[in-house]
């Protein structure tokens, strides 16, 4: 799958180009940029993207509260307020929007990537939800393993993860990152549950914040596993196992 296409609406073109640039550097692709809401529709509706970031005070008739609407009731594309006005009575205007997610500004990466890949994931989850799955004992779990893979929830969809192509998970908050080959889920349950899930000799915690698949060890190093290119620390209570599964010369 390709990358997350993210929409920015944005009338400061100052502030339009930093946020775009903190979208590129986090790995997500802007698919469009607008300085008003008339413009931003048409192109929403001609090309929706994933998630679209959304200030609230906008030059012209329809300011970014009124836009929000017209994205939630019309296009169904779930939406950030990123705004410099943090009071009560703004607040209290866009709540009834129901945004994915709402960010201060000055923000910095972390709580973007944290606003974006939480909203995407509800979002999903919401899609998901409504999905006729066939339902089993464990139909409230965000994936179910069959065999040597894991099924993970994805935009809306299942998607079939072999165990092979896992990297790492690493904890993030009450979520976890699964990271792959070729890309990484966020997956809306704890570190402990994915090791239970993954249940597999080839997966091994180092760190009380993350899981390694042992068969992509590529090399270690005094408090260090690299899995493939990523330094994954180890833990002291772990680096005995660790060295017990790895064999050496």
């Amino acid at each position: 799958m390709g990358k997350i296409n993210i929409y920015i609406v944005e009338d400061e073109p100052l502030i339009a180009e930093d946020i775009a640039a903190n979208v590129e550097d986090l790995g997500y692709h802007v698919s469009g940029i607008a300085d008003n809401a008339l413009d931003a529709i048409a192109d929403l509706a001609a090309t929706p993207p994933d998630i679209v970031l959304l200030d609230i005070n906008l030059e012209g008739d329809i300011d970014g509260v009124a836009l929000a609407w017209r994205i939630s009731e019309k296009l169904k594309i779930p939406f950030i307020f990123i705004t410099s006005h943090a009071d009560k009575a703004t607040i209290e205007r866009v709540k009834a929007t129901n945004p994915a997610g709402f960010i201060v500004k000055p923000f910095d990466e972390r709580d973007l990537r944290s606003n974006i890949e939480i909203a995407l994931f509800r979002y999903a989850n919401a899609i998901s939800a409504a999905m006729p799955f066939e339902k089993n004992d464990h139909s409230a779990d965000e994936e179910f393993v069959i065999s040597d893979s894991i099924f993970v929830k994805d935009k809306g969809r299942l998607v079939k993860v072999p165990f092979a192509t896992i990297l790492y998970a690493e904890a993030y908050d009450n979520y976890t990152n699964l990271f792959t080959d070729t890309k990484k889920y966020l997956v809306g349950t704890t570190l402990k549950s994915v090791e239970e899930k993954l249940n597999s000799p080839e997966f091994l915690r180092v760190h009380r914040s993350f899981l390694i698949n042992v068969n992509k060890v590529s090399s270690l190093e005094e408090g260090y596993v690299h899995v493939e290119q990523n330094a994954i620390p180890v833990g002291k209570t772990h680096k005995e196992e660790l060295m017990a599964r790895i064999r050496t010369l």
